[in-house]
């Protein structure tokens, strides 16, 4: 079986400035730096086998800041990817957050599935997401009867992780989990974390997914929950 722990990066300058990101670096705000300080003291003696990130510098460097705190030396095994990229948002990248709220009202079509002008469509990022978990299946798949569990880390961004939970919504034929599906709509709040087990397939059966926790941030004090509000933050 293969354990998975996702989670978003810090807190950034544009999160706090409601600013949509996308595809841009970012850089994370003092708060930001705590909040991974924070989580990495939290994941100190988790050993982790595979390290994965979303190449953008936000997540970059909440991973680094996380792998500082860790009792293990994680860094032979972090491996950059593009696939774990926030949602991009082409004519609206670096613009308010209002833009998108404008959007929707201008093309009548609720948020995530609004087509942004030059961006990707929710669907391309939940491929994506797909992409990334048919990956990690493999990798429970390929492995032999008594290997040691694995045992993952994967950061990156809000959008991404809702694009990632309706994946797995819409593969529910194919998938034996459960989860609240409410939140799929609440964004993650920063450096938030989701747990879940992969199990190996099993001929004629369901492929079985244990989802241990979504969104959690127990790791963070009252003064790292957000004083910002985040609640419609799905653009980094």
């Amino acid at each position: 079986m293969l354990v998975v722990t996702f989670l978003r990066h810090g807190e950034t300058t544009s999160n706090v400035a409601n600013i949509i990101e996308g595809h841009t670096h970012g850089e994370l705000t003092e708060r930001g730096i705590m909040m991974a300080e924070h989580l990495g003291r939290h994941l100190r003696d988790e050993k982790f086998t595979r390290i994965y990130s979303s190449d953008l510098k936000r997540c970059c460097d909440t991973t680094h800041i996380i792998l500082q705190h860790s009792k293990n030396h994680h860094e032979e095994v972090l491996i950059l990817d593009k696939t774990l990229r926030e949602r991009f948002f082409g004519d609206l990248e670096l613009q308010p957050r209002e833009a998108i709220r404008k959007l929707c009202i201008k093309t009548r079509q609720n948020y995530p599935h609004v087509r942004i002008p030059g961006g990707e469509t929710f669907q391309d990022v939940k491929k994506r997401a797909g992409k990334f978990f048919s990956m990690l299946c493999q990798i429970v798949d390929s492995s032999e009867e008594g290997d040691a569990r694995e045992n993952v880390l994967v950061v990156t961004h809000a959008g991404w992780l809702m694009s990632f939970l309706h994946y797995l919504i819409d593969n529910k034929q194919s998938l034996d989990f459960y989860f609240d599906p409410k939140l799929c709509k609440r964004p993650a709040h920063n450096t938030a974390t989701t747990k879940i087990i992969i199990y190996k397939n099993e001929t004629g059966m369901k492929r079985r997914v244990s989802v241990k926790h979504v969104h959690d941030t127990k790791h963070l004090p009252d003064n790292l929950q957000n004083k910002i509000d985040n609640t419609q933050e799905t653009s980094s």
